[in-house]
């Protein structure tokens, strides 16, 4: 059982009884942020920042299908950005390796990490930088 009340500040504190249960609070889910930028002829770069996973993917699957559509001979996916990978977002970098070369940035554990898991890094090139990645080294 808990009860409300206002301290000195005028703050709202809440006692709970010990023992008893309190829903964890829930983050709401980071917007996915995207852009998109052409820094040498046939590379396209796709930065994303935010949390990939099912309530976020859509855009990427969006932005990595535009990117494809102009046919770059490569698409950089910078996740230096990002805090979650989850699996529809892993999904999104497999169906655009089917149109186009994809190499990934993962430099955290974050990212790096649902890559190996699942074997998409055997499958897609993974680079700690961006800089790799543009040169392929």
């Amino acid at each position: 059982m808990s009860h409300s009340a206002r301290n000195s500040t005028g703050a709202v504190s809440t006692a709970v009884r010990r023992g008893a249960r309190v829903p964890a609070q829930r983050a709401a889910p980071a917007a996915l942020r995207l852009q998109v930028f052409w820094p040498l002829p046939g590379i396209a770069v796709l930065k994303v920042a935010g949390d990939i996973d099912v309530a976020t993917a859509a855009p990427l699957h969006r932005a990595l299908d535009e990117l494809t559509a102009h046919r770059p001979r490569v698409v950089v996916v910078d996740l230096s950005a990002v805090d979650f990978l989850g699996s529809a977002g892993l999904a999104a970098l497999a169906q655009a390796s089917e149109q186009a070369e994809i190499r990934v940035v993962a430099p955290t554990r974050q990212t790096a990490r649902p890559l190996a898991i699942t074997g998409l890094d055997q499958r897609l090139p993974v680079y700690t930088t961006r800089d790799e990645a543009l040169t392929g080294g």
